[in-house]
């Protein structure tokens, strides 16, 4: 009887070894065609800005990872109340009828306008979180309504 469970620990301390010294990759690394890591460009998003003298404000996209021709939507996001719990936090939350499609061009740029009163943007120090997403790429900028010089 001790014979049995002496060769049935030391049967699972041999598995517990052998599946502890395998290769266990913490995170996935995409390789290319030819094995080689690839590693993909940041998208750059950039905006000049919004004060309060201006009616609207661009926002200039670079999206190194996407293709030309790709449809990216661009939304508008605002900490608000949300609707299903009106006595809960404030969430960053989709502005209604914020979103547009824009299209990435051949030098894989685009760009997207908003007008101060689509983007919720009424009184100084207003934030917004515009957000870009599509089928290869995405991007981020964060805007705020500023005093007029």
């Amino acid at each position: 009887m001790k014979a049995k469970i002496i060769i049935t620990l030391s049967f699972i301390a041999a598995i517990a070894i052998m599946t502890g010294c395998t290769e266990q990759p913490y995170y996935d690394i995409p390789y290319d065609a030819n094995g080689n890591v690839y590693i993909t460009k940041i998208s750059k998003i950039t905006s000049t800005g919004v004060t309060t003298a201006d009616a609207s404000f661009t926002i200039d996209c670079y999206f190194p990872n996407a293709k030309s021709g790709d449809v990216m939507k661009a939304t508008v996001l605002q900490q608000q109340v949300p609707s299903w719990n009106p006595t809960g936090a404030k969430q960053l939350l989709p502005v209604a009828g914020s979103e547009k499609s824009i299209t990435v061009g051949d030098d894989l740029k685009t760009s997207v306008t908003y007008t101060k009163t689509e983007a919720h943007l009424l009184n100084v120090g207003d934030a917004i979180t515009v957000v870009f997403s599509g089928a290869t790429d995405s991007g981020i900028i964060s805007i705020v309504l500023k005093a007029a010089p």
